[in-house]
């Protein structure tokens, strides 16, 4: 059941293949129990789906990512599994367990406060703010493999070709490079905003290589009490070089999504790698198509000398 109240009327989830090719100016975006599609521009939130239940839990999405192929995959917090989005008017289809319970914070119903990427070569990547790890997943089974210790507390993840982002909190409000081999986050730099109150920091790349994030906050205090932190989640651009935010203003919509912060944001899939630069070979000085070459080209030095003296 909700943590609150909400229209009865059923919903539908308007995610299949064909949003990737459409997602800008667009990103759809988890709020607990239901997802939401932005609009980038004018900041307003669409509510397009519920996410259901699984083994008898509400399915808590956090961390969401479009791989290269289109599919849309997120990971759940409160039953430790990976989710796939894909039809209209159903709820996410279960890929599998990622087999950490008990690794969760014990205050908070084992919540690993967990957030999901994928680069450019499909690889799937999980970390946890809770743990402070990070795992590499099987998008087709659910299953992890320990990386490493990210040492940091990442809230966020985002792909950019074969690089991995991630973003802090309140704790350390920074942009990390997080490295894939080792799981270490190194910070790129300070987000230089007003971060006591930031809870989570949810990035996600566009086609051009802007760096998007939706920033949401410590839940507010009741409304006869200090209005701040607000109520909304923000949206933000980030800059991958430096790590400076700049925020946007306030992601608005349906009053269901007020007080409820946003757990993802997913704009669009990652192009697949390139698949090798092409290297110049050398041509043998003896072969037979070294002089064949070496006399076009002194052929074409005379034409060209020739041409020069009739302009003149």
């Amino acid at each position: 059941m909700s943590l609150r109240a909400r229209p009865a009327a059923a919903a539908l989830f308007a995610l299949v293949a064909a949003t990737a090719a459409t997602a800008e100016p667009f990103a759809l975006a988890p709020a607990y129990d239901q997802i939401y599609r932005v609009d980038l521009a004018t900041r307003t939130a669409t509510l397009v789906g519920e996410t259901g239940s699984y083994a008898g839990q509400t399915v808590v999405l956090k961390g969401m990512a479009y791989a290269p192929n289109g599919s849309l995959l997120a990971s759940s917090d409160n039953t430790k599994s990976l989710f796939r989005l894909d039809f209209l008017g159903s709820a996410p289809t279960l890929v599998g367990s990622l087999g950490l319970a008990g690794q969760g914070d014990p205050a908070r119903l084992d919540a690993m406060d967990l957030s999901y990427a994928v680069t450019c070569d499909g690889s799937a990547w999980l970390a946890s703010g809770v743990a402070r790890k990070l795992w590499k997943v099987d998008s087709a089974t659910g299953f992890t493999t320990f990386v490493g210790r990210t040492g940091a507390r990442v809230t966020g993840l985002a792909a950019r070709g074969r690089e991995l982002f991630g973003t802090g909190d309140y704790e350390n409000p920074s942009l990390f490079r997080v490295d894939t081999t080792t799981g270490a986050a190194t910070a790129i730099g300070s987000f230089n905003v007003a971060s006591s109150k930031i809870s989570s920091v949810w990035p996600s790349f566009d086609s051009s290589g802007q760096l998007w994030a939706a920033v949401s906050y410590i839940p507010p205090p009741p409304p006869a009490a200090n209005a701040f932190p607000p109520d909304w989640s923000d949206l933000a651009r980030l800059d991958p070089n430096t790590g400076a935010m700049t925020l946007l203003g306030p992601i608005t919509g349906p009053e269901d999504l007020r007080s409820v912060p946003l757990f993802g944001l997913a704009i669009g899939p990652e192009a697949p790698c390139p698949t090798g630069i092409a290297t110049p070979q050398t041509v043998p000085a003896g072969s037979p198509f070294g002089y064949a070459l070496l006399g076009a080209l002194l052929a074409l030095a005379s034409c060209l000398g020739l041409l020069r003296r009739r302009l003149r």
